[in-house]
């Protein structure tokens, strides 16, 4: 069969171009990954001597480390803006500010924004990224106290709580909110832990507090962290049910608790309160739940990860 002049014409042009577009390709590296920094986590190495701080995209890819050492405790919270990410490291308090570019993600400075007499545990940036909210132990091994900082750093200041052990301080959806754990550590039949939103004024003085949860009335126990939807007025946490460990929600309005999420620990919602970051359950590796199709996904290699954060 013969074909067109003018149709083998165009052939032969196509052919060309598909060529010459193959050879121009040939030997160019691939374009860089979308750098985009939505979790962080705490990776412990083989033996625990050495912690390091990651960042990662929200489906665990990219991931890349920030700052080692030896020496961070509980403490890792995402600022709302600028790009930085809160720690505790023995008994100072650090901000640590990284860049991304579309050659990847790389730390510009690591800051002390305090030097504690003792050690703080959990952190929290406020949703206007103003103000650092904090849990630290006291003289009295069995009194904690719950502290406000500015961001930029400065004198802390102590909410006037009655004084106890508080394993962990929040900010509750609001500048002007926050929620503590008060009591612990429990096993089940013994002791008691409840969860208590904390009203507070312009000048952070205490208005009104109110208890949103209790460890004997819901049969749940050893709570070690609890996080703010973004959202709305809901809390979410971990505790154990018997022996099984599972993540759990209440509401602040009406005290609801959910029933039990997914099995697993240390949850943090991402910005649009669609999904659960969180670990576990029974070996440390880093999950996503996603509560509209209730898929579940695990984002992390086999490594020791802990108190993973979704960017607010």
């Amino acid at each position: 069969m013969r074909m067109h002049f003018r149709t083998a014409a165009i052939a032969a042009i196509l052919a060309m171009a598909l060529g010459y577009a193959t050879y121009s390709n040939a030997g160019k590296s691939p374009p860089p990954p979308p750098y985009n920094p939505q979790i962080t986590y705490t990776e412990i190495s083989k033996g625990g001597s050495t912690t390091t701080i990651d960042v990662a995209n929200a489906d665990g890819t990219d991931a890349v480390s920030l700052y080692s050492t030896g020496n961070i405790t509980n403490g890792l919270k995402f600022a709302p803006t600028g790009n930085r990410i809160v720690f505790t490291e023995q008994n100072a308090i650090k901000v640590l500010t990284y860049a991304v570019s579309s050659q990847g993600v790389a730390t510009t400075s690591v800051t002390t924004l305090s030097s504690e007499p003792y050690t703080p545990l959990h952190v929290d940036v406020s949703p206007d990224g103003t103000q650092l909210l904090f849990v630290e132990h006291t003289a009295d091994p069995n009194q904690w106290a719950v502290w406000l900082m500015p961001l930029s750093g400065g004198t802390p200041t102590q909410i006037g709580l009655t004084p106890n052990l508080y394993y962990d301080a929040v900010w509750a959806h609001s500048n002007n909110r926050i929620a503590v754990i008060q009591g612990g550590p429990v096993q089940a039949g013994f002791g008691v832990q409840t969860i208590e939103v904390i009203d507070l004024d312009t000048n952070y003085n205490i208005t009104n507090i109110t208890p949103v949860f209790n460890s004997t009335a819901s049969q749940l126990y050893q709570i070690q962290r609890i996080e703010s939807a973004h959202t709305s007025d809901t809390l979410i946490f971990d505790a154990v049910s018997g022996s099984n460990g599972s993540v759990y929600t209440v509401d602040i309005g009406t005290t609801a608790v959910s029933a039990a999420i997914v099995a697993g620990g240390n949850p943090s919602f991402s910005a649009d309160d669609s999904t659960i970051l969180f670990i576990g359950p029974t070996v440390p590796f880093l999950r996503e739940f996603n509560l509209s199709t209730h898929t579940q996904t695990q984002i992390s290699s086999p490594r020791v990860i802990s108190r993973p954060d979704f960017l607010p």
